[in-house]
């Protein structure tokens, strides 16, 4: 057999100038040679232990195709078939090929809320005097409807003494304004007027905003704008009372506009419908997928009125997790129809159940309605399209830090558009091969390799001579 090692002796003194007149001198005694055609050939097989298989198109259980500009950022949004196949709670079995079947990066990310400016638009005001020192207006002395618009002022104080003030009704309103923009008459004259804004969502607890202001009006120049208190929810300023410092011209008009803001997220949803439990005490509903649900709402359809707890799990053999309790309702006023608000609940279980708690049974069933903003998946358009959306494969590792691609929140992705080609149907979904096998290779490699140092230590060890 062919020698891969011999051993060598070493001759001389064992000092600096032994090193230099001694010599090595090697023997014909073969060392280890099938320990290390052992591990040569064992190294040979292992070696791809050390990279992980690559994933294919046809590993997952559906994928889509998609077209779009070479080079460029696409961006698709996640089709619902999609979250119908995802196989992991982490809606991790997800990737992206290029026509080669090479991997491309790509990050997912909630899809971003538009911003709009609603219009602006005139608001009712009335004139209020609330006496020398301003007594605010409150429920007794304004008339309002229904809907909280003021019909008219019943009361007004010492209507001689004092400078009036101007009660504006911005209750129709959806968005808290901004701005508000008061007009005078032409003959208004020259005026520098301090102004206080006082606000409430009910006529009965006043609010003063700090913020000092003034309207005025030299000539050409004119200051009607005044600042409103920043809020996001119009119920708390429903009302404003705009105080004006002395005897100002008498307003004509007023306005109101509004800061940017984010439309109203949109969501998916699915209506899962449930199963009642023989005794009626429960509904169970299997939604067969992992939603990323920020709600979930249960709509009855007769009219009713149950306590219930919510529940739900992520396999059949979990115990149920109480993650709510609340009311559910439903009945007719006023010829519009009346229910609960959904349940707040961030979760992608599939499997949900309620609870009767009060003593009342389930006559019907309700509905389980599943809400979730929607997603959407960017990425390089790299290498050749079309590109590949494959998802639908429990066994899918997780992605490497590497495989997400770094996003600001400046770019402006191109749409990609689907070819309408389906390569795969949701059948059985193949594995991930695994790699269990090579791991054992490995551990038997290494301790190989260290059983052959050590004798190659204790070898040369006992050749050496002082």
């Amino acid at each position: 057999m062919k020698r891969f090692f011999t051993r060598s002796t070493y001759t001389g003194n064992f000092t600096t100038e032994g090193l230099y007149r001694g010599r090595w001198k090697k023997n014909s005694i073969t060392l280890c040679s099938p320990v290390v055609n052992f591990l040569v050939v064992f190294m040979f097989f292992s070696f791809p232990v050390w990279a992980e298989d690559a994933l294919k198109p046809a590993d997952f259980g559906g994928a889509m195709v998609y077209s779009g500009r070479e080079g460029s950022l696409l961006i698709l949004e996640i089709p619902l078939e999609v979250y119908q196949a995802f196989r992991r709670p982490d809606l991790g079995d997800i990737r992206i090929f290029d026509s080669t079947g090479n991997p491309v990066p790509f990050d997912v990310r909630e899809r971003p809320n538009e911003l709009f400016t609603p219009p602006p638009g005139e608001v009712p005001f009335f004139t209020w005097y609330g006496g020398t020192e301003i007594q605010f207006p409150a429920n007794s002395d304004i008339e309002i409807n229904t809907s909280g618009g003021v019909v008219r002022i019943k009361n007004q104080y010492n209507l001689s003494g004092s400078y009036p003030a101007f009660l504006v009704d911005l209750s129709l309103l959806k968005y808290a304004p901004s701005v508000l923009t008061v007009k005078f008459g032409g003959q208004g004259g020259n005026f520098n007027i301090p102004v206080t804004i006082h606000y409430s969502g009910d006529l009965s607890d006043w609010k003063t905003f700090d913020k000092k202001q003034v309207l005025a009006s030299f000539g050409s120049s004119i200051r009607d704008t005044l600042d409103l208190p920043e809020t996001e929810d119009i119920k708390s300023m429903r009302y404003l009372l705009i105080n004006f410092g002395w005897k100002a011209p008498a307003p004509v008009s007023m306005t109101v506009s509004f800061a940017p803001r984010e439309k109203p997220g949109e969501y998916h949803e699915v209506i899962i419908q449930g199963n009642k439990s023989p005794d009626g005490k429960t509904v169970t509903y299997n939604t067969g997928a992992f939603y990323p649900a920020e709600s979930v709402d249960f709509v009855l359809t007769e009219a009713d009125s149950i306590p219930v707890l919510v529940k739900n799990r992520y396999t059949k053999n979990d115990k149920w997790n109480i993650l709510s309790s609340g009311t559910l309702f439903r009945y007719n006023t006023e010829g519009k129809s009346v229910k609960n608000a959904p349940f707040g609940i961030a979760s992608q279980a599939p499997y949900w159940e309620l609870e009767a708690t009060g003593g009342v049974l389930f006559s019907s069933l309700p509905e389980c309605v599943i809400r979730w903003k929607p997603r959407e998946i960017i990425f390089p358009a790299r290498g050749k399209g079309p590109w590949t959306l494959a998802y639908g494969n429990a066994a899918c590792p997780l992605r490497g830090q590497g495989e997400f691609l770094p996003l600001n929140g400046n770019e402006k992705p191109e749409p990609a558009f689907f070819t309408g080609e389906k390569r795969y149907e949701r059948t059985d979904l193949p594995n991930v091969k695994d790699n269990g096998y090579r791991v054992f290779i490995l551990w038997g490699v290494l301790g190989a390799a260290v059983i052959l140092l050590s004798f190659l230590a204790f070898t040369i060890a006992k050749s050496m001579k002082r």
